[in-house]
């Protein structure tokens, strides 16, 4: 999906630096159509330009569409001052994207601060934006929490927490072949997930929810209304490479920084038994020293980086240009 650089967001640069498909709005091959796809992120400060990049990733390897990618943004999101700067400049705002006709709209995770979703101080908006994208936009893509969000407002299914956080890489089968957002996938794949809470295969089919991809540790990872009008992932296939990486050298900081009392556990099936063996030690020179940031800088980074397999790379790409690939197919004249 040729990336159209139809404005100056930086991440665009970045996909195009990489190698990846883009084009400006005169160089659009003509014969090719063109999708708008609006995303709505976020995900905390930390996270936010890895996760823009990681969906354009995913648009940008579609080779066969013109790719408008369209950012904006909610009230309710906190933000510190350069993430700020990034949004006020780079992204529009709901009502500014209600005018776009989108094609297609992609819903991120978010960070949580209360245990009931309502009372998020984002609630309202994204309960406006899910409303609108249901009447609107021919499909919406929920990740994680935003998967959560659609499912209260249009299913009033609560949500449960798992009591423990659900990480890492886990095996997955797809339990609807049939289905086309799943079409040319393997049977059994690798994919991650990062969650404390769930919805599960049972409540999704009380309310006539397809289930499409299951794993027997993780739960639902893919699952779609009869329509395709809403496509609900709980996991991450968006993840690159290192994402969980990463995630876990944050929890590590906020180990150190003393934001959280204990020291977190691995990601399940994600580092290999040397990267575990390299952990355990670095673990172990930490718990027996007084709690400093200062230690962080031995982390083994790159070491690490180099040894992760992206084993679920291939099916991600799959299901997305399938769900790329059905929205165009309804916008051709029958």
């Amino acid at each position: 999906m040729p990336l159209v650089q139809h404005n100056s967001l930086p991440s665009i640069d970045r996909i195009a630096q990489e190698g990846g498909a883009v084009c400006t709005p005169d160089q659009c091959d003509a014969d090719l159509p063109s999708l708008r796809v609006g995303f709505l992120n976020m995900m905390p400060d930390k996270a936010l330009l890895a996760t823009e990049r990681q969906f354009l990733r995913l648009l940008a390897s579609h080779e066969q569409l013109n790719g408008y990618f369209l950012p904006f943004t909610i009230a309710g999101i906190e933000r510190e001052d350069d993430a700020l700067q990034h949004v006020q400049r780079y992204y529009q705002s709901f009502e500014q994207i209600q005018q776009e006709n989108l094609d297609a709209l992609i819903i991120t995770g978010a960070n949580v601060t209360q245990a009931v979703l309502a009372q998020e101080s984002f609630w309202q908006p994204l309960e406006q934006v899910l409303r609108w994208a249901q009447v609107a936009v021919q499909s919406t893509l929920c990740s994680c929490l935003a998967t959560h969000a659609a499912a209260k407002v249009f299913y009033q299914l609560d949500r449960h927490h798992l009591g423990a956080k659900c990480w890492g890489v886990f095996a997955h089968e797809v339990v609807s072949p049939a289905h086309p957002l799943v079409a040319g996938v393997a049977t059994e794949f690798d994919m991650c997930h990062s969650r404390f809470n769930d919805i599960s295969q049972q409540q999704f089919a009380q309310v006539g929810v397809e289930t499409l991809v299951q794993s027997a540790s993780a739960g639902v990872q893919l699952a779609s209304d009869a329509g395709m009008r809403m496509v609900f992932f709980q996991g991450h296939p968006e993840y690159d490479d290192i994402s969980l990486l990463k995630e876990y050298k944050r929890e590590i900081i906020a180990y150190l920084n003393q934001q959280r009392e204990q020291y977190p556990p691995l990601p399940e099936a994600y580092f290999d038994e040397d990267s575990q063996r390299w952990l355990q030690t670095y673990k172990e020179a930490v718990l027996a020293q007084a709690r400093s940031i200062s230690l962080i800088e031995s982390f083994p980074d790159e070491a690490l980086a180099a040894r992760v397999n992206h084993s679920w790379r291939q099916p991600a790409l799959q299901i997305f240009h399938n769900w790329l690939g059905c929205i165009q197919k309804r916008r051709e004249p029958a």
